[in-house]
């Protein structure tokens, strides 16, 4: 493994080395009443909810069918940097148009700017409410991993029959494939356009911050 990675990126391997004392832990009873042992996400979720990334929708349930928003993909990716714990300096209310200073999320949000992972959605605002594609789960989720300066190779446009080589993150889609965090959405395609789900990012998130597979 001889990827020079960008400072930032000392950071987060602490945390990654970290999170995966975490990730063996094997949970001893169902923590969420919509995701028995039996679903494809059981173990990603389960053990998303026992480093604190997450705790669900509600007490009970984690909702795994939900999409993601904009906002709630702040959260969890800066939890998977910095550890469950982490709580963000206080939002300004200052980075984005659309995100007030006590709107929910929006000391993660402005902290996912200033992290170099997002710039917006265009125009001045973040569109916190608007459900997160896979395309660009692929750019967030390796920004965070190797920081904010990253840029995959050139896409080839051959991996997915669906993300052709000119396409918007091809290089991230196929570079997030080559990581093994993604092995697409069936039938040879990514799905770029559609939304993610609350299992899926579980999903996602896992493979790549606690390294599990």
């Amino acid at each position: 493994f001889n990827r020079e990675l960008p400072p930032v990126t000392s950071r987060k391997l602490l945390v990654f080395l970290v999170s995966m004392l975490i990730a063996p832990m094997q949970v001893s009873a169902q923590t969420f009443t919509d995701v028995p042992p039996t679903y494809f996400a059981y173990s990603f979720i389960e053990t998303f909810a026992a480093s604190g990334i997450t705790s669900g929708c509600t007490p009970e349930t984690y909702c795994p069918e939900d999409p993601v928003s904009r906002a709630q993909m702040a959260v969890f990716i800066e939890r998977g940097i910095n550890g469950g714990s982490y709580s963000p300096p206080p939002a300004t209310g200052t980075v984005f148009l659309d995100v007030a200073a006590d709107s929910f999320a929006a000391a993660y949000i402005e902290q996912f700017f200033l992290d170099g992972i997002t710039g917006g959605c265009g125009g001045g605002n973040y569109c916190p409410g608007r459900s997160v594609t896979r395309a660009e789960m692929a750019v967030f989720i390796l920004r965070a991993m190797f920081g904010p300066d990253y840029q995959p190779p050139s896409a080839t446009g051959e991996l997915f029959a669906d993300v052709a080589a000119g396409d918007f993150a091809a290089a991230f889609i196929e570079q997030f494939a080559a990581e093994g965090i993604t092995g697409g959405c069936g039938g040879g395609n990514y799905c770029p356009t559609t939304t993610v789900k609350r299992d899926q990012m579980a999903a996602f998130l896992a493979r790549a911050f606690l390294g599990m597979e």
